[in-house]
């Protein structure tokens, strides 16, 4: 029997415009009355959305987790406290700017954003910018020469262009040179992601199955996602909604036949649950 279901969030609980439908929140509801651990599990920080959605869903409560950063950061829903990390080391952040500042050279600048456990920095922010400052409320902090004197354990480091196809050949080179204890994710179609080796979305499902007393096969996974591979092809039931790349889905136990605009993760839930 499944007692917990982690799902992503943009292109799998997220319609494509960005919202979570009312058949989605119902069965959210329902299934979180009935004692199933419902955890919202994404590349974003906490305040990049994840904690007002599990507000807006009612997952605000003791008990209750978040999985963030691809994986980097568990945090209670109720508290944002850490529970558990998979950080980034130091070294290894100053060694993949080093390298990114490198490409910049030949490939024009990206930006560059830096998360935290404390605080988020950036750099090269008129290659984009955006409203993450005031949707979070959290200011953007200059990148320090030096990396290792930013606040807090590194979550995530960040190279992001409105360039069409700059981010992805950023990460096709980076992925040559990659430092040993980085691990990169495309995320088309703007940006590419470096977090610690060890920091995947599989890797924290298990470890927060752990912390609540269940086994991995007793949970379910829903993605869409290069991210989402690692729970995919977990222990537990790997789900991949329809809209999935043929890369992602071919990871997962079971291709849903619903899309991320057709109810997809109410139907994991009436299905499974």
């Amino acid at each position: 029997m499944y007692k917990l279901l982690a799902t992503d969030l943009d292109g799998t609980l997220f319609s494509s415009g960005g919202t979570v439908s009312e058949g989605n929140r119902r069965a959210i509801r329902e299934a979180v009355e009935k004692g199933v651990h419902f955890v919202l599990c994404s590349g974003r920080a906490p305040y990049e959305g994840v904690s007002a959605l599990g507000e807006s869903l009612g997952l605000n409560r003791p008990g209750s987790y978040y999985i963030c950063c691809s994986g980097a950061l568990i945090v209670d829903a109720a508290t944002l406290e850490t529970v558990a990390g998979n950080f980034l080391p130091k070294e290894t952040a100053a060694r993949l700017l080093s390298l990114g500042e490198g490409f910049f050279r030949e490939m024009g600048k990206a930006a560059v954003r830096l998360h935290t456990t404390e605080k988020m920095y950036a750099k090269n922010r008129e290659v984009w910018d955006n409203d993450l400052p005031q949707r979070a409320g959290k200011e953007f902090l200059p990148l320090p020469e030096d990396v290792r004197r930013v606040e807090g354990e590194i979550t995530k480091l960040l190279f992001l262009s409105r360039e069409e196809g700059y981010a992805m050949r950023f990460y096709d080179r980076m992925e040559k040179v990659l430092p040993e204890g980085a691990l990169g994710y495309r995320m088309p179609p703007a940006l590419a992601e470096y977090v610690a080796k060890d920091a995947n979305k599989g890797r924290a499902v298990a470890q927060l199955a752990a912390i609540l007393g269940l086994s991995p096969e007793e949970t379910v996974c829903v993605g869409d996602g290069w991210n989402d591979i690692s729970m995919l092809s977990g222990k537990g039931l790997g789900v991949a909604v329809r809209n999935a790349p043929e890369e992602v889905s071919c990871h997962a136990d079971v291709i849903l036949n619903r899309t991320n605009d057709e109810d997809a993760v109410a139907a994991v839930l009436e299905r499974y649950f």
